[in-house]
């Protein structure tokens, strides 16, 4: 029987000086997690765009390939290491040029018939 009124008396309700301090930290713990929150985004945010902005700046190629006199280019493909060159020659036949995307020096030449 004790056991009953034990449970009665916890859960009578709290006085008013009471619970308007359980609300009032209650409110305080809902701020305090939502900009905790808006934190940890914040910096997860900054973490991937500096690692977007970092990848894009070391892969940036700046060269110069030396086309034959008189090419026309049609096609360009870029590849990982490769830029593709395909057009005609000056006589008219049709070729590809391979040229190394990083230094820009040529590495061959596929003539198509």
């Amino acid at each position: 029987m004790n056991e009953q009124h034990l449970d009665i008396e916890e859960e009578k309700p709290l006085d008013p000086a009471a619970e308007k301090l359980r609300r009032k930290m209650l409110r305080l713990m809902v701020i305090s997690l939502g900009s905790m929150f808006i934190g940890i985004f914040a910096v997860l945010f900054a973490i991937v765009y500096k690692m977007n902005n970092s990848a894009v700046a070391s892969n940036s190629i700046e060269a110069s390939v030396s086309l034959p006199d008189g090419f026309e280019i049609q096609e360009t493909r870029l590849g990982d290491d490769v830029i593709l060159f395909r057009g005609l020659t000056s006589q008219g036949s049709k070729r590809v040029l391979i040229f190394d995307a990083i230094s820009g020096q040529s590495r061959g030449m596929i003539e198509i018939k």
